[in-house]
């Protein structure tokens, strides 16, 4: 199984993977928002993010599973090692899909993007 040794300014930070079935990753992140994309909704607000995410899904068990969101300043250096010994981090969290709680997600979803275009729906 491969898994991914994650290190940070030298330092390895966590060490990753699912399994045999699943999906994880390891990725960086940077997102500037402005005006009422921010979470302050004001026009003069800007916002912006710069992180390190390791995380993904243990698919027999549907359980979300997250190693690392760490917080990265300008001129950190990143690397990603692949290796194949099996050895993993506990995950700092897990968690279980919950259906009823993406269902109404979706639903919500459809009804917001039936509103945004002037959609009605029927339910039979």
């Amino acid at each position: 199984m491969p898994v991914f040794h994650v290190f940070l300014n030298g330092k390895k930070v966590s060490t990753a993977g699912v399994g045999d079935v699943g999906v994880f990753s390891a990725h960086v992140t940077w997102v500037r928002r402005k005006g009422g994309d921010t979470s302050a909704k004001r026009p003069d607000r800007v916002e912006e993010e710069l992180t390190l995410y390791v995380g993904g899904l243990v698919t027999p068990k549907e359980e979300h599973v997250h190693w690392l969101d760490k917080v990265l300043q300008v001129g950190d250096e990143v690397s990603i090692r692949v290796g194949e010994d099996g050895q993993t981090d506990r995950p700092r969290r897990r968690r279980r899909r919950d259906h009823a709680k993406e269902l109404r997600s979706q639903k919500r979803y459809v009804r917001d993007m039936a509103k945004k275009f002037g959609w009605k729906i029927q339910v039979r």
